[in-house]
C-alpha cells in the first residue's frame, strides 16, 4: 500500500505535461541547433521540416537565443582548447573579434598540449 501511494503521484505527474506547439518545437530546435554551433540550415532542419509544421519565426529566435549562447566571448577560449574548430560560427556577432582571438588562443594552447610544447 505505501510503495503504491508513493507511485501514485509519480504517475499523475508524467500524465500532467502537455505537448508542445509547433512554435515551442521550432524555437526549441532553433536553440538546440544555436547552440551547438550549427549553421542556420542544415540537412537535419530538412528532414525534419518535412516532418512537423515548419514555424519560421519561432525557429530563427530559438536559433538567435541559441547562438549568442554559443557565441558568448567569454566562453571562446575553452572551446578552442577543448580542440573545438572554429568555422565562422559566430561571424554574425559584434563580439566577433574577441570571440576569435579568443578561440584562437585556446586553440593554440590545444594544439601546444597535443605535441607537448607547453
Amino acid at each position: 500500500m505505501k510503495i503504491t501511494l508513493l507511485f501514485f503521484p509519480l504517475l499523475l505527474t508524467a500524465c500532467s505535461s502537455s505537448p508542445k506547439t509547433a512554435e515551442e518545437y521550432w524555437f526549441g530546435q532553433g536553440e538546440r541547433f544555436g547552440s551547438r554551433g550549427y549553421n542556420v540550415e542544415t540537412d537535419t532542419l530538412e528532414s525534419i521540416k518535412e516532418k512537423v509544421p515548419f514555424s519560421e519565426t519561432a525557429y530563427l529566435n530559438g536559433y538567435k537565443k541559441g547562438i549568442n549562447d554559443y557565441c558568448d566571448p567569454f566562453q571562446a577560449f575553452d572551446k578552442g582548447v577543448s580542440g573545438v574548430r572554429y568555422t565562422g560560427q559566430c561571424d554574425s556577432q559584434k563580439e566577433v573579434i574577441m570571440i576569435k582571438a579568443e578561440w584562437e588562443r585556446g586553440w593554440q594552447a590545444f594544439i601546444a598540449w597535443d605535441f607537448n610544447m607547453r
